[in-house]
Formats: C-alpha cells, sequence, structure tokens
C-alpha cells in the first residue's frame, strides 16, 4: 500500500476508536522506515536487512502495547493515549500490508511470511481500499468524531478537511 492508504487508515481506525488522530496518522507510517533498505535476494532477507522485515512483524505492535500499559500503571494516562493511538494507526499498517503478496513476518526470520495476496500496492484494489476508507472518513467528518491530541475539529478545519478530500477524490 502506499504512504497516503496507510495514514487515511491509521486516522480511520482512531476516529473509530475515539483516540487523538495525529499519533495514529505517524503510527500508520513508522513501519515503512526501513523501506530504504529494498529486497536483496530471497535467500539473503532477514528480519533487519530487508523493508518489511522487523518494523512490520506483529510482535512490535504488541510490544508497543504492553508499554503503553506500563506507562498507565506509573500513572502516564496523557501518553498512554498518544501511545495507543500510535499502536493503532502501526498496527492498521499491518493488517493492509497483510492484503500484498509479500505480507508481514511472523517468525523469527523474514520467511515464513503471512499474506491474504489480494491485491498488489498501487494497483486497482488499492483503489478500492482507498474509496472505502475516504467514504467511511466523510461519514465520520460529517459526524465531527475527530479528535487531533485531544481536541475536536471544529466547523472551519471540517470544511478544509472535506475540500481537500474532494480535491484527492478527483
Amino acid at each position: 500500500m502506499t504512504a497516503g492508504t496507510h495514514v487515511l487508515a491509521g486516522i480511520l481506525v482512531a476516529a473509530f476508536l475515539k483516540l487523538p488522530v495525529l499519533p495514529a496518522a505517524v503510527g500508520s507510517l513508522i513501519p515503512d522506515v526501513d523501506i530504504g533498505k529494498g529486497l536483496p535476494p530471497p535467500y539473503r532477507r532477514t528480519l533487519f536487512n530487508s523493508h518489511r522485515g522487523i518494523t512490520h512483524h506483529p510482535a512490535v505492535p504488541l510490544l508497543l502495547v504492553f508499554v503503553a500499559f506500563f506507562l498507565k500503571t506509573k500513572g502516564f494516562c496523557d501518553i498512554y493515549i498518544y501511545l495507543i493511538s500510535f499502536t493503532v494507526g502501526y498496527a492498521s499498517h499491518l493488517i493492509l500490508d497483510v492484503l500484498n503478496p509479500l505480507g508481514i513476518p511472523y517468525g523469527f526470520s523474514y520467511y515464513p511470511r503471512f499474506s491474504l495476496k489480494l491485491m498488489k500496492s498501487g494497483k486497482l484494489g488499492e483503489i478500492f481500499v482507498i474509496l472505502f476508507l475516504v467514504s467511511t472518513l466523510l461519514v465520520f467528518v460529517n459526524v465531527k468524531e475527530f479528535r487531533i491530541l485531544g481536541f475536536s475539529f471544529d466547523d472551519k478545519f471540517l470544511f478544509w478537511i472535506k475540500k481537500f478530500v474532494e480535491e484527492v477524490s478527483k
């Protein structure tokens, strides 16, 4: 999936869960920090030298959830909410990447991988995913359910978001 699709999904899931959307948007992009590594030949790939390696492992969001709950028990409730939102965005990225043929790793090495093999990044299937995400996002915008860093959107900002979505959808 492309970066825009990941961000849309992160924002949508955060909005649905009534979490701040900015940390989720950032979290939805972080798994691709390894994108510059590319893909070495299959026999040389490890979790640490390839795109969709360790940053795409499902253990990462699980670890983040444990850290968030630990912080909550220590009285850091504000950080807890933002870290949960970040983790939701991160997990949404992994869920979308499961739809691609390469999938995500689930063991202690680059292979085996879990993939539903439903669509390739940038192809027709992703366009349907984007249309679904944008349509659902518009529903949330219309009912004013978004919050960024704990603050609700005002009408001016909602108008700007609607205009942006309309321009992107053209």
